[in-house]
């Protein structure tokens, strides 16, 4: 079984803090701006705000691989930062994402760390540009660069249109005030357990240090010398450490029965596991909770798990796991299928629930062809007393709720017609 493996930007907590600072998936609506999902415009520059775009970038076993959408930065306009979820003065600050270039062009950086509470001081700054072989670099700064103190590069060996994992980190010393480094790491395959020597670097220069690092920041750069690219996947964290996640997962499958989504999956071992969140998504929809199942903590024993969302509207969905830690350090394993309610073989009314009930209720029932549809509900007399659906319905699964707070407690009767189809039903109210 493949291991998911816990790479640079998902760290593991140290026993005094914990370590991730931003996590950024880029989870929103394709073509929507930044700064209306929670960035913040450097600047007065608008034109070219950057933008959602789809799909999102994947690499094998990143954290961040194949969740959202990514963004896309184009070569002038708006620049954008984000608040780390506390400022860093000391030790160490990495900032992992996947990158995928269009066009290198002759260099600029597109990506940094910002001092905390500025928007002009730019720390461990990440560039790429376009070598004389065709081939692309990707080179980093510790502050601004000038003829003197250049922006470093690495050998150019990386291609366009293929998505690599970058890492910057920034290392706080306590020396001269000047001391401090800046390296790079740029990985086309897997990512060492260990922190290995870096691709460029460490970088440090006679300008003064960072007297702090609060803020991530995406920039477009100028039109002469700045990249067209892909951006996702986004982890800013205090440490590196790829260890194995909190939790091996084994299997992770669906079962459908008529318009109800059985998931079950398995682990092999776990390791401070708190849980998991069932999340939802209609086809191309955003993603939302619909339930959580408690985890079995530390175990090296397989454990099965199972969640049913239940009435389901025909149509298609997709589903994920996000599994917790203690710490709160979260993981997301996706469904590989897509989840297909079709449309109902036979018409059925099924029994209320819950039933007896005090005052609401819910009634589903199946159409396997569009018409009209009528749900009446009957007094002991035979009086109607509520309709709750006349009109005419697509074929599919449905549910309608019933509040029956201004009735008095007693035996209710509902029935279905559609087509020729006809049934009844009972259910108790009881105050």
């Amino acid at each position: 079984m493949k291991k998911f493996i816990l790479l640079v930007c998902f760290l593991c907590v140290s026993s005094q803090s914990y370590s991730q600072l931003l996590t950024e998936n880029f989870d929103y609506t394709t073509g929507t701006a930044l700064t209306t999902n929670s960035w913040t415009q450097i600047a007065a520059v608008v034109t070219n705000p950057i933008l959602v775009s789809s799909p999102g970038l994947t690499y094998t076993d990143y954290i961040g691989s194949g969740i959202g959408n990514a963004a896309t930065l184009v070569n002038s306009g708006q620049d954008v930062y984000k608040d780390l979820t506390s400022s860093q003065t000391s030790g160490s600050v990495y900032a992992s994402m996947m990158i995928n270039v269009t066009t290198g062009r002759t260099g600029d950086y597109f990506a940094t760390f910002i001092e905390n509470g500025s928007t002009t001081n730019f720390y461990g700054r990440l560039f790429v540009k376009q070598a004389a072989n065709g081939n692309l670099a990707f080179g980093i700064s510790k502050f601004s660069i000038s003829v003197s103190i250049p922006a470093i590069y690495s050998d150019s060996i990386y291609s366009t249109g293929t998505t690599y994992l970058v890492v910057v980190k920034y290392a706080f010393n306590t020396g001269s005030g000047t001391d401090d480094e800046v390296s790079l790491f740029v990985f086309s395959g897997a990512v060492p357990s260990t922190e290995p020597a870096p691709t460029v670097g460490p970088v440090t220069s006679t300008q003064a240090d960072a007297p702090s690092l609060g803020r991530f920041a995406l920039r477009q750069g100028t039109a002469a010398s700045a990249p067209n690219l892909v951006i996702d996947g986004i982890y800013v964290e205090t440490s590196w450490n790829n260890n194995v996640l909190p939790v091996e997962l084994s299997s992770f499958t669906s079962v459908i029965n008529k318009r109800d989504v059985t998931l079950n999956w398995a682990t092999s071992t776990e390791t401070n596991n708190s849980g998991f969140e069932i999340e939802r998504s209609v086809l191309n929809g955003s993603w939302s909770k619909i339930g959580n199942v408690a985890g079995n903590g530390t175990t090296n024993s397989a454990s099965s798990y199972s969640f049913t969302d239940r009435n389901l509207a025909s149509g298609n969905y997709s589903y994920r796991l996000k599994q917790i830690d203690f710490n709160g350090n979260f993981e997301y394993f996706n469904l590989n299928n897509e989840v297909n309610i079709g449309i109902p073989a036979k018409f059925d009314l099924s029994q209320n629930y819950p039933n007896p009930f005090n005052p609401s209720t819910t009634i589903n029932f199946d159409l396997p062809t569009d018409g009209k549809v009528s749900v009446k509900l009957f007094d002991m007399s035979g009086k109607e007393v509520a309709v709750l659906v006349n009109e005419v319905k697509t074929a599919g699964y449905y549910s309608v709720n019933f509040n029956a707070s201004g009735l008095s407690s007693g035996v209710y009767f509902y029935n279905i017609t559609a087509d020729n189809f006809t049934a009844t039903k009972k259910m108790m109210l009881v105050k």
